[in-house]
């Protein structure tokens, strides 16, 4: 029995792809040697796990929870203090998944629709009859 490799020299690689329906891309994309996956750098200017923590503090502090990390931003840059930027500020939201609406917002409770009851034949008028409910035989 003939190996692989012997088998497409002596037949030719067309062929024998055409054989055994493997297509010639995945073929030549098998035989390409693939570079070691590279573990990437962190960044000397990432930020530190301690300075996220402060970050968050202060993100959610009650000074600052109801604000946007563009407002806390601006409000800190003009008090003289900056933590990191506003997008990175989002970036730590977003880890700790506190990216929402942060604002306090009036919450409307829910309303039952009137529904009209006949009682009677006469008793009751609307424009509209699909809201009137009967009670009476007809």
């Amino acid at each position: 029995m003939q190996s692989a490799e012997a088998f497409g020299k002596s037949v030719g690689v067309q062929a024998a792809c055409a054989d055994l329906i493997v297509p010639r891309s995945s073929l030549y994309h098998a035989r390409t040697k693939r570079p070691e996956r590279v573990v990437p750098k962190i960044s000397p200017r990432a930020i530190s796990e301690s300075e996220k923590i402060k970050v968050r503090q202060e993100l959610n502090s009650e000074r600052f929870q109801d604000q946007s990390p563009r407002e806390v931003y601006a409000t800190l840059i003009d008090e003289g203090r900056y933590l990191c930027s506003w997008r990175s500020m989002y970036r730590i939201l977003d880890e700790n998944h506190e990216v929402r609406e942060r604002r306090d917002q009036l919450r409307h409770p829910n309303y039952t629709k009137p529904e009209l009851l006949a009682t009677a034949p006469n008793k009751l008028w609307s424009w509209d009859i699909t809201k009137l409910l009967q009670q009476f035989p007809v």
